[in-house]
């Protein structure tokens, strides 16, 4: 009876055996031609000979746009007496090296003048380029004597600080996420690595629009944030908890706006460790409590370490009231918020006040990522397209929820999107289409017009053309009529927002008419494009569990 057993239970793994090796044989349903099959074969074999080569090539290629964007105008250029976030980045050069770090954020002599407003990671950052300009230019960070200070080198060079931050730490980090993604995978699970796909993505993260006119055009240091928020992803798809700790801490303490993708981490390792792949049982082997105990420590220390100069005078307080200031109110101009668009209604600052808007807008903001968090937990077996979009929901939420949101912050919710591009690509162009639009009434300011329409062209064009790549292997996709037609929606509304504000002038009683209209139209697809996810997001799970 035991031989009978045993040889039925063989007869089923050859027979499973056999059942794969025919589904394997099957022909499969593409878009492309065999030709074309063929073509890409043969290009897929070209870039992974070269791939070194190829991306640094593209990179390059890239580099020479966001200089391109970078000879346009700057925010506060020529604006005297406060100017903008240039004349704030230079400034901060400049006072890091006058003062001792303890001093940064306390001293009342630096409140008087765009005081340094992030985290301590980035007044380093400022000091090692202000150690830089006084050896090369010491009239550009002599200290209150060199404000407004605007000449065209310094300009440049001003420029080449955020290129170079933006090439050894951002584009580093996309090149390692995307090579995991499309390579190094693919290899481990003995399948054929996507060459060109990697090839792609790479492109289309890159050459985003937002971030190059954000940082290359408004002048900011972004790409430091998200470059290390990408390569703190990286580790932890990984299973490096260690190293994605370290780079998590590092985005954090670089710019406060980090803490939008932070949620995620701590309860994404909780599930690893504690619960078991079928999310029955949880598992307190010592191992895993060590594991705990061994990261809380790791992210106390490095937090320790930065925070070092002002935990020493026990002044921490002074820098957490910079760094988040309740008092500036919960939104900046006219954003594509939620509490932008009740401001139009109820005067919230009026009637609650901000103390209570704080309180109002944590609520608002966790409660948007419980569905996202309990999808970690709920999942059988957590895999990258899950994780990764529950990194895009819960960042949208922080944008569309939390407080004292600027126009600039669409970027940091756009980002988690790009690297979902491998799972959801058909609303790149509108997603990117509506986030730049959002930030017009900015650029529009900063004399940036020729790079939002330019950049906006070269983005569209190639999204376009990369899905088509992309798509080659997969079914005709029933839904692209649907996606083009929104395309088109929003292509209409654009042009004719743009004709109407250059013909018509705004209502005298309501100079802020059209930033207003911008920000309406940008929050109802924010808002419905956040509560799409979380609709995905819900009938995935349920598949799953299924």
């Amino acid at each position: 009876m035991k031989e009978k057993n045993e040889m039925e239970i063989e007869e089923k793994k050859e027979n499973k055996i056999e059942e794969k090796d025919e589904n394997q044989n099957k022909p499969k349903t593409v878009l492309n031609t065999p030709n074309s099959i063929k073509f890409y074969e043969f290009i897929d074999k070209e870039i992974s000979s070269n791939i070194i080569s190829i991306t640094l090539l593209l990179d390059f290629l890239i580099l020479f746009i966001k200089i391109l964007v970078g000879q346009y105008g700057y925010s506060g250029e020529k604006d005297p007496p406060n100017y903008g976030d240039f004349e704030a980045q230079r400034h901060w050069m400049e006072i890091t090296l006058y003062f001792k770090p303890k001093e940064w954020y306390t001293n009342s002599e630096l409140k008087k003048y765009w005081p340094l407003d992030y985290p301590p990671l980035s007044g380093y950052h400022s000091y090692i380029f202000g150690k830089i300009l006084r050896y090369f230019m010491p009239e550009s960070v002599e200290y209150k004597y060199s404000r407004g200070y605007e000449t065209k080198i310094f300009k440049n060079v001003m420029r080449f600080f955020v290129l170079i931050s933006d090439f050894f730490i951002f584009h580093l980090a996309i090149h390692f996420f995307c090579y995991k993604i499309f390579i190094s995978d693919k290899i481990k699970k003995n399948k054929k690595p996507q060459y060109l796909n990697y090839i792609i993505i790479h492109i289309l993260i890159l050459l985003n629009p937002l971030m190059i006119i954000v940082d290359h055009g408004h002048y900011q240091f972004n790409n430091v944030m998200l470059g290390f928020f990408v390569f703190a992803v990286y580790f932890l798809l990984s299973d490096k908890y260690f190293f994605s700790i370290i780079f998590l801490s590092l985005c954090v303490n670089y710019k406060q706006m980090g803490l939008y993708y932070a949620l995620l981490f701590p309860f994404y390792v909780i599930k690893k460790l504690f619960f078991s792949d079928k999310n029955k049982i949880i598992s307190f082997s010592l191992t895993s409590i060590l594991y705990t105990i061994f990261y809380a420590l790791t992210t106390i220390m490095i937090n320790g370490i930065i925070y070092l100069p002002w935990i020493r005078r026990k002044n921490l307080n002074d820098v957490f009231n910079r760094i988040f200031p309740i008092n500036r109110g919960i939104f900046e101009d006219k954003v594509a918020t939620f509490w932008c668009m009740v401001n139009i209604f109820i005067k919230l600052k009026d009637k609650i006040g901000n103390q209570n808007l704080f309180k109002l807008s944590l609520i608002f903001t966790i409660l948007g990522t419980l569905i996202p968090l309990y999808a970690i937990f709920k999942s059988s077996k957590i895999n990258k397209k899950i994780c990764i979009q529950c990194f895009f929901i819960i960042s949208l939420d922080f944008y569309l929820f939390s407080f004292h949101v600027h126009e600039k912050t669409i970027i940091i919710p756009f980002l988690a999107y790009l690297i979902n591009l491998p799972y959801m690509k058909n609303i790149l162009p509108s997603f990117t289409l509506i986030g730049m639009f959002s930030l017009f009434p900015l650029l529009k300011r900063e004399n940036q017009i020729v790079s939002y329409y330019l950049i906006n062209f070269i983005f569209y064009f190639f999204a376009k053309q990369g899905d088509l790549i992309l798509s080659r292997n997969t079914k005709k996709n029933e839904n692209k009529l649907i996606y083009l037609f929104i395309e088109l929606f929003i292509g209409i509304i654009m042009m004719g927002y743009h004709a109407a504000e250059l013909l018509i002038p705004p209502p005298q009683k309501y100079p802020w008419f059209y930033p207003m209209i911008n920000a309406m139209f940008c929050f109802c697809f924010f808002f419905g494009l956040f509560l799409y996810m979380n609709y995905s997001l819900i009938k995935q799970i349920k598949l799953k569990t299924n």
